[in-house]
């Protein structure tokens, strides 16, 4: 068996080489650049953002109760020497922050044809969907705490894990990380407009990390991201994961989700066939 000098599958996007004009996906999906597939439950638009630097991609769904799109990558394996990815979003209208769902980090379980979020909440209900695993942060309007949330769950049920100080997290699987005290600066509630960025590891073991950390034009710019989750009961190390970011609405209106980069990698397989 030979093994080639390419050893990380790699993927990711700025976003700067997207156009102005609007475009609606198809309703199968579609190819972006550096790797990444979008894929939804109806069509809704995609635009660049041409009053920000960097580039920056902006994503609407389209205006039914859960409909929903999703950026993704993948799929990624942790035995196969573990997985990063990382993304820098926010949410921009002063609306959307109320009734809307998001997901940032791996999933075991996705549909192409109709994805749905890995992690809800409502009222003070955590729900792991799917039978598959996940690490990531979530933010649900539908929770009674507008607030982030790392979560790491498997088999439709949530996985132990520590918070950034070691203890264990506020319920099996979740622990909430924007709020007062839990050593990430900025606002208290998931707030529109404000960039939040999500980093998530998972090791060859299954264990792995979430960080995260949100800027809201103050001081916290010179913070670095914190480590907000790490699971002790371990993912699947054989299963296959996907890199996912996603916006789901939470009433009959269109939501949007502004993207600055969207990136990370994972293994490669060599064996033989």
């Amino acid at each position: 068996m030979a093994i080639g000098s390419l050893g990380r599958v790699k993927f990711g996007s700025d976003f700067t080489g997207f156009g102005s004009d609007v475009k609606v996906p198809a309703a199968t999906g579609e190819t972006l650049e550096g790797g990444i597939g979008l894929c939804g439950v109806n069509e809704g638009e995609l635009n660049a953002t041409v009053d920000e630097s960097g580039g920056v991609i902006a994503i609407t769904t389209d205006t039914g109760d859960d409909d929903n799109e999703v950026l993704w990558a993948g799929v990624f394996v942790p035995s196969e020497g573990g997985m990063w990815m990382e993304a820098r979003f926010k949410v921009p209208t002063s609306v959307a922050a109320t009734r809307a769902a998001v997901f940032c980090g791996f999933t075991e379980t996705l549909s192409k044809a109709t994805p749905v979020m890995p992690f809800e909440r409502a009222t003070a209900t955590n729900t792991f969907n799917g039978t598959g695993g996940m690490l990531g942060v979530a933010f649900d309007s539908d929770s009674t705490i507008l607030e982030a949330f790392a979560v790491a769950g498997d088999g439709a049920a949530g996985l132990t894990s520590l918070d950034a100080a070691g203890a264990a997290t506020d319920a099996t699987g979740v622990q909430q990380v924007t709020g007062a005290g839990n050593g990430v600066p900025g606002g208290t509630i998931f707030t529109a407009d404000r960039w939040y960025i999500v980093r998530v590891v998972i090791y060859p073991d299954g264990k792995g990390e979430v960080w995260f950390g949100d800027y809201d034009g103050g001081a916290s710019l010179t913070v670095p991201l914190r480590l907000v989750l790490k699971n002790t009961a371990v993912l699947g190390v054989n299963d296959v994961f996907h890199a996912v970011l996603m916006i789901e609405n939470r009433s009959a209106a269109n939501e949007e989700l502004e993207v600055d980069y969207f990136m990370g990698e994972g293994g490669r397989q060599w064996a033989a066939n």
